[in-house]
C-alpha cells in the first residue's frame, strides 16, 4: 500500500479532521478574555488551551503509530478505537458532576486504557497506573489550579 492509500484510510482520515476540528476550537479559545483584570497565566481560556493542546499530542501520537504499521496491520483500521474514546468521553462529561471527579475520572481512565489496551496483561500495573493518572490530575487541578471538583456521589 503506498502513502495515497495509507493517508485516504479512515484510521487517518478521521484523526485528520479531528486536527481541523481542534485547530478551529484552539482559535476560538485563543479569543477568550477575561471580563476581570489582565489575562493570567490560569485564566478562562486555560483549560480549553490546554485541552487542545493535549489533543494535538494524542492525534500526533495516532497518526504517527498509523502511518508506521505495517501493510497487513494498517488494512485492519476502523473507526472502532475512536468511536469508543468519544463515547468514553461523553459518559465522562455526563458522570462528572453527579459521580464526583475520583469514581468519574477512575472510570475515564479504565475505560481508556482497555480501549488502547494498554496493560490488560498486567492487573497490578493497570491498576497503579489508573490510580496515578486519577490521583495526578487532582492533584494538577485541584492543588495546582485551585479548581474546584465536583465532590464524590454529589457531596456525599
Amino acid at each position: 500500500m503506498n502513502n495515497v492509500e495509507r493517508f485516504r484510510k479512515s484510521a487517518v482520515l478521521f484523526p485528520v479532521f479531528l486536527l481541523i476540528l481542534t485547530t478551529i476550537y484552539l482559535a476560538e479559545a485563543l479569543s477568550i478574555r477575561s471580563q476581570f483584570g489582565g489575562d493570567t497565566i490560569v485564566g478562562p481560556r486555560f483549560m480549553p488551551i490546554l485541552m487542545a493542546i493535549i489533543m494535538y499530542v494524542a492525534l500526533i501520537v495516532v497518526l504517527v503509530g498509523e502511518l508506521r504499521r505495517d501493510e497487513e496491520s494498517a488494512s485492519s483500521g476502523s473507526f472502532l478505537r475512536p468511536l469508543l474514546v468519544v463515547v468514553a468521553t461523553g459518559i465522562y462529561i455526563a458522570l462528572f458532576r453527579p459521580l464526583g471527579y475520583v469514581p468519574a475520572t477512575l472510570g475515564f481512565v479504565i475505560a481508556l486504557f482497555l480501549i488502547f489496551d494498554f496493560e490488560r496483561r498486567r492487573p497490578a500495573f493497570f491498576a497503579f497506573y489508573v490510580i496515578a493518572v486519577t490521583a495526578l490530575f487532582y492533584g494538577l487541578f485541584a492543588g495546582v489550579f485551585g479548581v474546584r471538583l465536583p465532590p464524590v456521589l454529589g457531596g456525599f
